[in-house]
């Protein structure tokens, strides 16, 4: 198997397979093929503890692992037991990934001045989410929160196919490239056109009138490409018949867990026993409340910024000048595949300087 079809292949496995997002998947690639875990059947057999230090988070390991198990067994992987406990979750209670208290943002109480001390540790694509969600506040506030993660989604998810094949990773068209979107509904976020779906919300129980308003799904078209279509292929989240869509769950469970405040110690532990469950869970509880305020800090320092300026700026200009400072504080990385992934530092402080005035 030649180098871009093993990559493309392992993709598949993480989005398809272990059901991670596309733009959470695509850093993992190059650390999994250095440890030659570049299909299905080597994860499957890899030590608990090396896949662990590229799959942090509990549940998304345990996504990757049951789903190497389940696709190097064919009989598994036909039987109706292959069907995770959480997919039976999400079907049961399909609406669960539109409950906006649910999907609300995390929050800091830190001052302007005290934000602009902090310096935090991330990747490129959980930062361009953060500009996207954040700018989307004002660009698009009569979208429903779950709604701006979608779209949100739809937009890293698109620049990170787009990069991916710049810089060689993957091969061949995008879906995007390859007709998926045609026909669809646009919206322009942060430069980029992305296919949306409409969907129908209710007013909020207590508004005078409960009249339904409009509001859009991002379509996510790679997971309708691999469907092989046509568009009415899969159910939405209420299980009606409808396109696949980014679930707003998605976007932020990556994004709470992507960040992390320079200086923070987060010892792994490795030196307890393991039997000590309880002091590994608690301080896995800690390390994940650490990330959250971090991801906090950069939602509020972008808020900061975007707040200064929408009485100013039109729609369009506010997301036209949130591309350009996203573009200046990201972090400096290495050019081509070497820098896919790869962690810089953030100055909250370069961040809020851009606030007018």
């Amino acid at each position: 198997m030649s180098a871009a079809a093993e990559v493309q292949a392992l993709l598949r496995f993480l989005t398809k397979d272990a059901r991670i997002p596309l733009a959470e998947a695509m850093p993992k690639i190059n650390s999994l093929r250095k440890q030659q875990l570049d299909t299905p059947e080597a994860i499957s057999k890899a030590n608990e503890a090396d896949l662990k230090s590229l799959f942090t988070d509990d549940k998304v390991l345990r996504q990757v692992i049951n789903a190497a198990k389940r696709v190097s067994n064919s009989r598994k992987r036909t039987s109706t037991a292959s069907i995770s406990p959480a997919s039976k979750r999400q079907r049961a209670n399909p609406d669960a990934v539109d409950d906006e208290a649910a999907l609300s943002l995390p929050q800091t109480d830190l001052s302007t001045d005290e934000l602009a001390k902090v310096t935090i540790e991330t990747n490129r694509a959980p930062l361009f989410l953060a500009f996207t969600i954040a700018v989307l506040a004002y660009t698009h506030p009569e979208q429903p929160l779950s709604s701006r993660w979608s779209l949100a989604q739809a937009v890293v998810s698109a620049g990170a196919q787009s990069k991916a094949k710049y810089i060689g990773i993957t091969s061949g068209p995008t879906a995007e490239e390859d007709g998926w979107a045609m026909g669809q509904p646009k919206v322009k976020i942060m430069g980029r056109e992305v296919a949306v779906m409409r969907r129908h919300v209710l007013a909020e129980p207590g508004d005078d009138e409960a009249a339904p308003t409009t509001a859009f799904w991002g379509l996510d078209l790679e997971a309708l490409r691999k469907s092989n279509g046509p568009l009415i292929a899969g159910k939405d989240v209420r299980g009606q018949t409808g396109p696949p869509i980014h679930r707003p769950d998605a976007p932020r469970n990556y994004l709470l867990k992507s960040m992390l405040v320079v200086g923070t110690n987060i010892a792994s532990g490795d030196d307890q026993t393991v039997a000590d469950t309880a002091s590994k869970k608690a301080r896995q509880k800690e390390i994940g409340m650490k990330r959250e305020e971090a991801a906090g800090m950069m939602l509020r320092a972008i808020d900061i910024v975007c707040q200064s300026w929408a009485s100013t700026l039109s729609k369009e200009e506010l997301d036209q000048r949130a591309q350009a400072w996203y573009l200046r504080v990201r972090p400096d990385v290495a050019q081509g595949q070497a820098g896919w992934g790869q962690r810089g530092e953030v100055h909250l402080e370069d961040i809020l300087s851009f606030r007018k005035g």
